[in-house]
């Protein structure tokens, strides 16, 4: 229940070390390298980007490709939740020393399959343009060569508007000695073809000007239309013909992608060291690192960078004033899953308190709230460690799921609080949302104020720590005496029973508090005391948002009652169909399953978002400091496979 103490390192080494300390430091992933500034009386000056860099980035880019190419064709039974592969740093090593140019050598055959697949489809898209320019002039009876006018006679070949073309042949108005065929019809437009006599052309052209003659110019040149789009037709066949036995080539090379992951991740990771080496100084001889690194790492650090270069000078220093360093959480293995709702906010800042091991519960708790079917949380704790177990689930994943399996346990105490398992309500309940809704109620605002407290407990703590024990008691003391004493004086409106002594003491609390809002609210704008009691009656109407903080926790009630209501009403409906004999049960059971898992999906997505919410709002609110850098070490990258040395995974 910690942020981590960081030092500030500083490494300086022979020059001819560099690239095995560094692949030390990315092993042990421990130091988050920060920019150096140049210093001229040192001689030390920034290192250029390496030669080699734009051509591993284009490398990683080429790659990337390849595997996106054929990953969609990789047959190998992947793992149920995505659980990622871990290799060796020597597999990694050899990868990049042996492997690498025959698998670029696949990378640069699908590039090559990939422009004629291009080129392919251009040349499709040409053939398909010219086929459906051509397609309305099928009917054509003559060769294309011979759509020309001769000494005695004139061609027309074109479009016209469809109903005015259908209007002059019915007419009979053409002229003697032309004719017109009609060849199709495209929408409103009519495709023709036309000759007629020179000296009825004039004639003919007038009437086909006011059908709204538009002439057309083929692009074939010779030969019949229909032959020709025949021989489109067969191109375009041959088209599809490669293109299919392309997608088999490519798909053949779909047994290099695990390698090729395996590649792009060892050259991703020489990548961040070629990368880094842009954050050191250097002289002619020597290199100079600088960064943060955890306070407990220094001396497992300093040891295995003697091993690999005994020359090295490595110092540690505490942060000086006015420095911020990276912000890294940690916990112990029950609450280190919690880290990712934190952080999923903001990290806190490294002066700040590292909230997880206190929110843990208290999100545990409003989970099993709202999801409250006993049935569900033993599915969710039975289920989900096994899917851990036997899928081994990358870590974020992993962690979501201990989550949830973390809820699960809470949702079958509050379930069986409740009295519901799968909708069905077989013994006796303590509590009644339905029936007897208002103690139920009752619980949710008093979990929702022992959520409030514990944050204004965690601002105290603060407070206490950093030396000011007086703001613990003027900022947080005060508001816990003044809520507290108010609930305790409505506490009589639902148990009759609460002693006179008590409503008492609770009224002298909140009057306490009231009196030490007043007198310190405004000690740090002013010292004017007439100033400073205004600032307190302002700061007074702040028990307005406990109201509202307070009755957010409302929802713990509403999304509890929804589960077991939609659960009760699933059951009645099944209940029914069941009624129709036997046969009916065949039906009955699959339908059960997947109405329960319809209703555990939505109210475990709902209790997880307005748990979050719960933590954000209301109980950050009372303490959070934000802010904070996360810590993000050189290291080697795992967006396919993990890689790790061999006693990383003993």
């Amino acid at each position: 229940m910690a942020i981590v103490e960081m030092k500030r390192v500083s490494l300086i080494a022979p020059k001819k070390d560099e690239q095995a300390l560094l692949s030390v430091i990315q092993r042990m992933s421990c130091i988050h390298v920060t920019p150096t500034e140049e210093d001229e009386d040192t001689g030390f000056g920034r290192q250029a980007a390496p030669a080699l860099l734009p051509d591993v980035d284009d490398t990683l880019t080429r790659l990337r490709w390849a595997i996106d190419r054929i990953n969609k064709y990789d047959t190998t039974k992947k793992p149920l939740l995505g659980g990622k592969p871990v290799i060796s740093g020597e597999e990694a090593l050899r990868l990049v020393t042996e492997r690498k140019p025959e698998l670029m050598r696949t990378v640069e055959a699908l590039e090559a399959l990939e422009r004629e697949s291009g080129g392919l489809r251009s040349r499709a898209a040409r053939v398909q343009a010219v086929r459906e320019q051509l397609l309305p002039w099928e009917g054509l009876s003559i060769p294309v060569e011979e759509i020309k006018s001769t000494r005695t006679t004139v061609v027309f070949l074109g479009t016209a508007q469809k109903s005015a073309m259908e209007a002059l042949l019915a007419g009979g108005e053409l002229p003697q000695l032309s004719q017109v065929e009609v060849l199709s019809n495209v929408r409103e437009l009519c495709c023709f073809y036309a000759v007629a006599h020179r000296d009825a052309a004039d004639q003919l052209l007038g009437q086909l000007k006011a059908a709204g003659y538009t002439p057309v110019h083929l692009s074939v040149e010779e030969g019949m239309v229909a032959d020709f789009l025949k021989q489109q037709d067969q191109e375009l066949q041959e088209i599809a013909a490669r293109q299919q036995a392309i997608v088999q080539e490519t798909a053949a090379y779909a047994t290099e992608v695990a390698d090729m992951k395996k590649l792009y991740d060892s050259l991703a990771s020489e990548r961040e060291k070629l990368g880094v080496t842009q954050d050191l100084l250097s002289s002619r001889s020597t290199f100079y690192l600088k960064g943060w690194i955890p306070a407990p790492m220094t001396e497992k650090l300093e040891k295995q960078i003697g091993k690999v270069s005994p020359s090295a000078c490595i110092s540690f220093e505490d942060p000086q004033e006015g420095e911020e360093p990276p912000t890294l959480l940690h916990n112990n293995p029950v609450a280190t899953p919690f880290e990712s709702i934190v952080s999923g906010f903001s990290l806190p800042s490294y002066t700040g308190f590292d909230p997880t091991f206190v929110m843990m519960p208290f999100f545990a708790n409003f989970m099993g709230m709202m999801i409250s079917d006993a049935g569900y949380g033993l599915v969710m704790m039975i289920v989900i460690p096994l899917l851990i177990l036997l899928c081994k689930p990358n870590p974020g994943t992993r962690n979501m799921m201990w989550i949830l399996a973390g809820g699960g346990l809470f949702t079958v105490i509050w379930g069986a609080l409740y009295n519901t398992w799968f909708g069905f309500s077989p013994w006796p309940s303590v509590f009644d949302p339905v029936g007897n809704a208002l103690p139920v109620m009752g619980v949710c605002i008093g979990m929702g104020a022992i959520h409030l407290f514990a944050g204004l407990g965690v601002a105290a703590y603060m407070n206490i720590k950093r030396g000011k024990p007086f703001a613990a008691i003027a900022d947080q003391f005060s508001w816990f005496l003044l809520v507290l004493g108010l609930i305790i004086l409505v506490l009589p409106m639902f148990a009759p029973g609460i002693s006179p002594a008590i409503t008492t003491a609770g009224q002298w609390m909140a009057l306490a508090g009231v009196a030490i809002i007043l007198v310190t609210a405004g000690r740090e704008k002013s010292r004017n005391p007439i100033k400073r009691l205004f600032s307190g009656l302002g700061a007074l109407y702040g028990a307005t948002s406990w109201i509202s903080d307070l009755l957010s926790y409302m929802r713990l009630f509403g999304m509890g009652l929804a589960t077991g209501v939609i659960g009760m009403v699933f059951n009645q409906l099944i209940g029914m169909l069941t009624a129709g004999g036997p046969l009916m049960y065949i039906i009955a059971v699959p339908l059960f399953v997947f109405c329960h898992l319809f209703n555990a999906g939505i109210n475990i997505l709902g209790a997880y978002v307005h748990s979050c919410r719960l933590q954000y709002i209301e109980f950050f609110g009372k303490f959070y400091e934000d802010g904070g850098k996360p810590f993000a070490p050189l290291s080697t990258t795992n967006r396919y496979c993990f890689i790790q040395d061999a006693s990383e995974r003993t």
